[in-house]
């Protein structure tokens, strides 16, 4: 019997045995809880211990190496540590603003430690990122600055679809922004403090922002198609909550009677028996369809950036570019 090749999950967890260095970057982000007020220590390290991909400082690290950095940096360890510093503390103001009970199985720093906690801890792991990229040098604090604005601004634009008109355009916005923003700032830090060529910095930059975008583009896409075991939340959250997602947008531009029901506020007793039709009916129908096309669509983009860059790029790693590749093709696995 012929043996079944590894997957794309399995070969990106295979991948990440070749950066040791984030080893590193977890014990930079542990150094950062450091505090004498206990709940800023342990909130922080309670949802570091939930788990998740690491994917921010894995990119960042996977980038450099294949630009061709025979090591990791001080600097780059750096930086990977402040962007996953950045990304749990939205983690945390996220599920506040959602008042989400879950993350990732497990109850949410918001719902075991309540609001005024969490909303506190989220706002000194910001200050601990910033504290680690203010060592570096200006064009990486620039960055920075302006990823954590576009995510500030990315989450100010998600506002429901019954309190605000929204369009595919501006759900694909909110993505740029609000996830997106992280992954450009990864590979762009990885290229910059590579020493790359600023032709080759703006091609990294666009394959991390396409990628980030094709993430958003799939998790929106999973909170319909997927079960709770696989998210660690309830699946139908979107529709539940009126999100602005690229799967209840186009579902709007159908026209569907029922697609209606997102721009009014949620809340009528009927609404769990909506939530699970809606799902079934969007499963069924050509919706997720056409939201698989948009994330292919970046998906390749991000493709096409990473080519451009390694090809302008004379001591790449075709090892460590493979792995870039195999990011690419997890997000769209996610899918099957």
């Amino acid at each position: 019997m012929k043996p079944t090749a590894p997957s794309a999950a399995e070969r990106f967890s295979q991948s990440l045995t070749l950066i040791p260095e984030l080893a590193n970057v977890e014990t930079v982000i542990r150094s950062t809880f450091r505090s004498d007020v206990t709940p800023m220590r342990e909130i922080p390290d309670y949802l570091l211990s939930l788990g998740g991909k690491r994917i921010r400082p894995a990119l960042t690290l996977l980038c450099a190496r294949a630009l061709g950095a025979t090591q990791i940096s001080r600097e780059l360890v750096d930086i990977a540590a402040g962007i996953e510093l950045i990304h749990m503390a939205t983690l945390m103001h996220d599920d506040i603003i959602d008042e989400s009970p879950v993350r990732r199985h497990k109850p949410s720093p918001y719902a075991r430690y309540g609001v005024p906690l969490t909303l506190l801890s989220g706002d000194f792991l910001l200050t601990r990122a910033f504290g680690l990229c203010a060592k570096l040098d200006d064009k990486v604090i620039q960055a920075t600055e302006q990823a954590c604005i576009e995510l500030v601004e990315g989450e100010a634009l998600e506002t429901p679809l019954h309190l605000q008109p929204h369009t595919v355009e501006t759900s694909i916005t909110i993505a740029e922004r609000k996830t997106a923003s992280l992954f450009r700032l990864a590979a762009f830090c990885a290229a910059h403090l590579s020493g790359a060529s600023p032709e080759v910095i703006e091609e990294m930059s666009s394959f991390g922002q396409s990628l980030g975008v094709a993430f958003q583009m799939i998790d929106d896409i999973l909170d319909v198609i997927s079960d709770e075991a696989t998210l660690g939340k309830r699946p139908g959250l979107d529709i539940a909550e009126r999100k602005p997602s690229i799967v209840n947008m186009l579902w709007l531009k159908t026209g569907d009677v029922e697609s209606k029901r997102l721009l009014t506020p949620p809340g009528d007793p009927t609404e769990p028996l909506y939530v699970r039709q809606s799902l079934e009916a969007l499963r069924n129908g050509v919706v997720i369809g056409e939201a698989k096309d948009v994330a292919n669509l970046y998906a390749e983009r991000a493709r096409t950036s990473l080519e451009t860059a390694v090809r302008s790029t004379p001591g790449s790693s075709p090892e460590f570019v493979d792995t870039l590749f195999t990011i690419i093709e997890f997000a769209l696995e996610r899918l099957r």
